[in-house]
């Protein structure tokens, strides 16, 4: 470099402090991470951005391997979909059973729950425990709502060893400031016949509007949770197109809603033969009437999530998370290394569909007797403070 010519340095320090952040958030976030760490400067302005410029940021895809006999087995990875890389994580909490809103939530006991940021605290993440829930349970669905509340639906309670086939389904709201849990109307007992775990429902959080969708995988059971209001609002209704196996309801682009799930090959005027497909719908959150498909999966991706020599029942191993647009599909069976493809979502009428295949998980991967798989944005704030990825 000439003498005369300005520095880098120099150059930087000329940028308006708006303009700095900008060129920071297309950063991937281990790239931001590596920036905040040059100077206090740096950090401040890695910080701003990540604050400003958060809605950019892709969520991330997350899967958590738990080994029943040797707890030294477990594994964590995460999916950065801004680079298609996968990093190692810490191991999991042993007693880890979701994720959601930027938050890894464990089950210390029935009636206790533990959360930690995602990627927050390097190797020893920030765990931290929450007040008895009023009505305990296990496996419910948990989701993030307002920045820092989180609201817990149905589960599986226990009483004498036995599942309580009465159980009223119970729904509650999590408070981290007062520490104090608010019990909300429970779900519609049209749930209690087809299982209220997490196992049998999935769920989709609209921000703007302040309402959580609960959704039965099997029996395509909706219903809707006014979060501002503490009500369910409208009944109970069905979502479920022609040929649905099975299906997981999904939080889309700018706060609309995706179907995505298993069809069979039988066609609406009633002739089969035809290979199952994996599809995706756009569904109306004003109506909630019939979803319109916007999306198939590849057959070469779907062969690929399997072998060859696999038999009818491979299917029952697959399954979906996703969130703002973004839908992970993956295959939970030890033996596969757990192969998974990502469709991203875009378009103000979601016309704007791409598939890919994901790398392979890094490393020797383990055999997990259960999988713990979500799809999640990052919360920069606490990553800039501790994680080193």
């Amino acid at each position: 470099m000439e003498p005369s010519s300005p520095s880098i340095a120099s150059v930087w320090d000329r940028l308006s402090c708006d303009l700095t952040e900008l060129i920071l958030s297309y950063l991937p976030l281990r790239s931001l991470i590596c920036s905040s760490a040059v100077c206090r400067q740096w950090h401040d302005a890695a910080a701003s951005s990540a604050s400003r410029y958060h809605h950019r940021r892709r969520p991330w895809f997350f899967l958590f391997g738990l080994n029943n006999v040797v707890s030294r087995l477990d594994q964590s990875f995460g999916f950065d979909p801004e680079t298609s890389s996968w990093y190692p994580l810490p191991p999991p909490h042993p007693d880890c059973f979701s994720g959601a809103g930027g938050f890894s939530f464990a089950a210390s006991s029935c009636s206790r729950f533990a959360y930690s940021p995602l990627l927050s605290g390097g190797t020893h993440p920030n765990w931290r425990l929450t007040k008895p829930l009023t009505f305990p349970r296990c496996n419910p669905i948990v989701a993030v709502f307002d920045e820092n509340r989180f609201v817990v639906v149905g589960g599986v309670r226990y009483i004498g060893g036995l599942v309580d086939l009465e159980d009223r389904l119970a729904v509650e709201i999590y408070d981290p400031v007062a520490e104090a849990w608010e019990v909300a109307p429970p779900l519609p007992v049209d749930f209690r016949s087809v299982g209220s775990s997490s196992q049998w429902l999935s769920a989709a959080l609209l921000p703007k509007r302040k309402i959580l969708y609960v959704f039965g995988t099997y029996s395509c059971h909706v219903a809707a949770f006014d979060l501002s209001r503490r009500v369910w609002t409208g009944g109970v209704g069905t979502l479920r197109p022609h040929g649905t196996l099975f299906a997981s309801l999904l939080a889309g682009p700018d706060d609309s809603l995706l179907l995505a799930g298993l069809c069979s090959g039988e066609q609406e005027g009633g002739s089969g033969g035809a290979q199952p497909c994996f599809a995706i719908w756009a569904v109306d959150p004003e109506m909630m009437g019939q979803p319109r498909r916007i999306a198939v999966m590849p057959e070469d991706l779907l062969t690929g999530l399997f072998g060859i020599d696999d038999d009818d029942n491979r299917f029952a191993s697959l399954r979906c998370v996703g969130t703002d647009g973004s839908v992970y599909v993956f295959n939970e069976n030890p033996h596969k290394g757990y192969p998974a493809c990502v469709c991203q979502i875009e378009g103000k009428k979601m016309d704007l569909c791409s598939w890919r295949l994901i790398p392979p998980l890094p490393g020797s991967v383990n055999r997990f007797h259960k999988t713990i798989a979500f799809c999640s944005p990052v919360p920069l704030g606490p990553v800039l403070r501790t994680a080193h990825l």
